[in-house]
């Protein structure tokens, strides 16, 4: 479930994403998951945040789902620095989704594994470490 699901722009950055049937069928995901997430609506993309405490602390897990070219999009996991003037981000991996095969239950493990703050036992089992592409900010 989408904590800001109801705030104005929440909901303008939902609606950005229904041009783009993959976009809009992980923002539905996201909305219908049973985990709490938070949408980024001032991110490039479409972005979301893990809002369950992690050993106490705030969670700082993100991901950003972009496209890599036409029928290609990546799912970016990540932690930004928390440096205040730095904009480094720390990456975790990234999952690729081609257009058409894009499925409600890896999109599940994925939130599953942002909740948890990246915990390694819920790693996606189809995560890349290693990627050639510039990730937007």
């Amino acid at each position: 479930m989408l904590t800001n699901g109801d705030e104005p722009a929440a909901k303008a950055k939902l609606d950005e994403t229904t041009s783009v049937a993959l976009l809009k069928a992980v923002a539905e995901a996201a909305t219908g998951s049973g985990l709490a997430l938070r949408l980024v609506p001032e991110a490039s993309h479409l972005e979301f945040a893990g809002v369950s405490p992690v050993s106490g602390l705030p969670n700082r897990a993100l991901m950003k789902i972009f496209p890599l070219g036409p029928g290609r999009h990546a799912a970016f996991f990540y932690k930004r620095s928390q440096v205040p003037f730095s904009r480094d981000r720390f990456a975790y991996g990234a999952v690729i989704i081609e257009d058409g095969k894009f499925a409600p239950e890896p999109a599940e493990v994925w939130f599953r594994w942002l909740d948890s703050g990246f915990h390694p036992d819920h790693t996606p089992p189809n995560l890349k470490r290693a990627f050639a592409f510039t990730v937007p900010d």
